[in-house]
């Protein structure tokens, strides 16, 4: 039973996994009968909002160079990592603020000692940051479950008058 690599259930495979191993089936889509492809998002730097600026601009800027090196960047990424940007902004701004603190504990109205609620907001912050990091495949659990389109093998135009694979 396919699943989850922490369900304890295997992993599915992909549709070409399948076709490769000749166990497509219609209603995997996998056959080649079946009209249903993976999609293939266009390729390309999605454009930066012009209101990100700041620690969220700069890193757009690395994240987009991230993505492009490792092959996985596609221009319709710009919603997801806009989002992700100015989370990432905000955690920055969390941090200094959290950083300026004379302790971690204050006292509440009662007089019991209390932890700053901007420690709580940073740990929400580090997870959201996270699934972002994952869903774009840049963490080491996420990055091996990522698969890249291989480029086509070159073709030879001279090929069809090599004698070596001609049968005499």
């Amino acid at each position: 039973m396919p699943g989850t690599s922490s369900s304890g259930g295997r992993n599915a495979k992909s549709k070409h996994e399948h076709t490769l191993a000749g166990t497509g089936r219609k209603d995997r889509g996998t056959d080649k009968q079946s009209p249903t492809v993976d999609p293939d998002p266009p390729k390309g730097r999605p454009v930066p909002p012009k209101k990100l600026t700041g620690t969220a601009r700069r890193e757009w800027d690395r994240m987009v160079d991230r993505l492009e090196l490792s092959k996985t960047l596609s221009s319709v990424d710009d919603a997801v990592l806009y989002r992700y940007c100015q989370l990432f902004a905000r955690a920055e701004r969390l941090e200094r603020h959290i950083a300026r603190l004379r302790s971690a504990f204050y006292r509440d109205h009662l007089g019991n000692p209390k932890v700053h609620p901007g420690f709580a907001q940073l740990r929400a912050y580090d997870q959201s940051l996270r699934g972002y990091l994952v869903e774009f495949g840049m963490t080491p659990a996420a990055r091996s479950r990522v698969k890249v389109p291989l480029a086509p093998a070159p073709v030879d135009p001279f090929a069809e008058f090599d004698d070596t694979t001609q049968a005499h």
